[in-house]
């Protein structure tokens, strides 16, 4: 096991991420979790606010010392983990949309945040961030109701956050191996992309005043970038940003 083999879980945290990125630091072995009941600055992509209440939720962070080669495939083990975790659990279908956002019927379960740090052509030290829904009543939370959901939304009932996270580790320990082992992780992945054959409006956190561009999202690239045919004919591929799907009516 590499992932997992020594964890650090707080009560109350500032950031799993941050605490993460200390550890690392200081030299923590790759596979070393951070996990807390509760966040007082938990992030997602674009530096959003990742909502969840006391001992609801699971936040975990994880240090890797991955090479070059293996940088392109944290995002696919990553959500390809989060996405069995949640079949197995619930014996459902889950899916991917663009890059990293797992869904249940079209709503997001769990979101994921890579960062790195790469000194010339050496990765010093990576960390995948994960938020997933456990016991949330996304039903009760404005502005994320008809959006999100939950283990609990799904299923009518709470479910156990150990068991959960216990099966959640084996996953991530099972997809990272194999990345390490020099598998792709690639077509196992794009096979669970919900986005791909879709016409999407892709906009870019980082700048929310740019106009967003609309495509046919077509395949992905082997680093997972997104290759979206815009109204021109040509390919735009796509690297970073945020998709939606588009209602092909409102083309017309």
């Amino acid at each position: 096991m590499q992932i997992g083999k020594k964890i650090h879980h707080m009560k109350k945290i500032n950031s799993t991420m941050e605490a993460c990125a200390q550890l690392a630091a200081q030299g923590a072995e790759s596979g070393t979790i951070v996990s807390a009941n509760y966040q007082d600055s938990g992030r997602g992509r674009f530096k959003r606010k990742w909502l969840s209440p006391n001992g609801e939720n699971i936040q975990m962070s994880i240090i890797l010392r991955p090479t070059q080669g293996e940088l392109k495939y944290l995002n696919m083990f990553a959500s390809m983990a989060v996405l069995a975790t949640c079949e197995q659990v619930m014996n459902c279908k889950a899916a991917i949309k663009w890059p990293n956002d797992i869904q249940i019927n079209g709503r997001k379960i769990s979101g994921i945040l890579t960062e790195s740090i790469i000194e010339g052509d050496k990765v010093i030290s990576s960390i995948v961030g994960i938020g997933l829904n456990v016991n949330l009543d996304v039903k009760s939370e404005i502005g994320i109701e008809k959006t999100a959901t939950s283990f609990r939304n799904e299923k009518g009932r709470y479910t156990s956050r150990s068991v959960i996270l216990k099966t959640l580790i084996k996953n991530l320990d099972f997809y990272y191996s194999k990345i390490v082992d020099g598998e792709s992780l690639r077509d196992q992945w794009s096979e669970k992309l919900s986005t791909i054959g879709e016409t999407v409006s892709l906009s870019f956190g980082q700048n929310p005043s740019e106009k967003p561009l609309v495509g046919i999202a077509e395949s992905v690239t082997i680093d997972g970038s997104l290759l979206i045919r815009l109204s021109d004919d040509s390919i735009f591929t796509a690297n970073a940003g945020e998709v939606t799907l588009v209602n092909n009516s409102h083309l017309l």
